[in-house]
């Protein structure tokens, strides 16, 4: 299974994502992560974000994001699941 954390792409985010399981994506990601979201999903991508240590806005992009990590365990509609402790690695399917 391939896996690549968004911080590890080069400039050629779309060519870089090919074959690719799983982005991984921190909170701080987010704002310039526009592209890869695109194109995770054009591609069958799976989206997990570790946003632990920040306050996390339930917004459309919910939808894109199956793993995400939180401080505090949550239900947050749209996301397929949600964890809060250990490595965000150790949850990927």
């Amino acid at each position: 299974m391939r896996v690549s954390h968004f911080k590890d792409l080069g400039s050629d985010i779309r060519s870089e994502m090919v074959g690719l399981r799983w982005l991984i994506l921190d909170a701080e990601d987010l704002p310039n992560a526009t592209a890869a979201w695109m194109f995770a999903e054009l591609d069958g991508i799976l989206i997990a974000v570790d946003h632990r240590g920040k306050a996390f806005e339930s917004n459309l992009y919910n939808r894109a994001i199956h793993l995400l990590m939180l401080d505090e365990k949550q239900d947050i509609p749209g996301i397929t699941k949600v964890e809060t402790e250990g490595e965000i690695e150790s949850y990927l399917w």
